[in-house]
């Protein structure tokens, strides 16, 4: 529970020298954070047996907290399809859950909570009346369950709206993707009518200035019958094409208009949680850029 609490608080006292304001750091509303008093429980446990030896407490805390915290992302990330934290522009970085420099952080609060903190919690536990101690508990394990049991629908409604702009975002980039096929194809086509009657297209421009003299020779042998029928065949896969991009824009719209509200409720909806992981609101941030550069593609 001390942990928990403790963790809680380290959290905020990093949130808010990193942004400047209060953030409500965790998953849950109350002020704990059970990952770090049940990780501390791990670590203690494991621990206790090599606290002696600096060196390996340093580097067996480094490594087992890494671990959890890799453990715990992989997790979320996996339930969620987002990252709660994300050290990906950390360098060394593993898939952006954990970094070396904040398993160094983890390695050296372990050594300094074993070394210092956790005897001054024992005296301090021991010095509890126990049936006191007991009943402090049991209230803030209930606050704890009533915690997870309000929070869960959130969480879980979270994870469904994300699926869903996830979908909403695959049918975007499908329809994006077949605009761009029909402008690949319908250039192909353009090119090989082209090269087929001696005009060069415009990709190869520089070859034209290197061949000018070439290339209007050529243009000459042409009658002026064979260049119209040139002119009227491409004028007829422009306009195909067009049409083609009015309907599959009409689309991209009303995609966009959706996975935009989308956005817009999941932001007011889940206000907290994107305060107390920005991670996962920069993510949503970019994922709208994306969505906007798509747009004017």
């Amino acid at each position: 529970m001390i942990y928990a609490v403790a963790g809680w608080c380290t959290e905020v006292i990093f949130a808010t020298i990193r942004h400047g304001k209060f953030v409500n750091r965790g998953m849950l509303h109350g002020a704990y954070c059970p990952i770090y008093g049940f990780g501390l429980i791990i670590v203690i446990i494991c621990l206790t047996p090599i606290k002696d030896s600096w060196v390996v407490l340093f580097v067996a805390s480094a490594v087992l907290t890494t671990l959890l915290e890799f453990i715990t992302g992989f997790v979320l990330d996996k339930i969620f399809h987002r990252r709660w934290w994300d050290y990906s522009n950390k360098k060394f970085n593993i898939k952006g859950y954990i970094c070396p420099q904040f398993s160094v952080i983890w390695g050296a609060a372990c050594v300094l909570i074993m070394k210092i903190v956790q005897p001054a919690v024992i005296f301090a536990v021991e010095a509890i009346w126990k049936p006191l101690g007991f009943v402090i508990l049991c209230l803030f394990y209930a606050t704890l369950t009533v915690d997870v049991i309000l929070t869960f629908p959130e969480v879980k409604k979270l994870r469904n709206e994300i699926m869903i702009i996830d979908d909403l975002e695959k049918k975007l980039t499908t329809v994006s993707d077949m605009i761009g096929t029909a402008i690949s194809d319908k250039t192909e086509q353009a090119i090989g009518f082209s090269k087929e009657h001696g005009i060069a297209p415009e990709d190869i421009r520089n070859d034209i200035i290197a061949k000018k003299n070439t290339v209007q020779a050529e243009i000459k042998k042409h009658s002026t019958d064979g260049i119209k029928n040139i002119e009227k065949h491409l004028s007829e896969i422009k306009e195909k094409y067009r049409k083609n991009i009015a309907v599959k824009r009409e689309d991209i719209e009303s995609l966009t208009a959706e996975i935009n509200e989308k956005l817009a409720e999941l932001k007011s909806k889940h206000k907290r949680l994107y305060k107390a992981f920005p991670s996962l609101k920069s993510r949503m941030d970019k994922r709208k850029d994306s969505i906007k550069r798509k747009m004017k593609k």
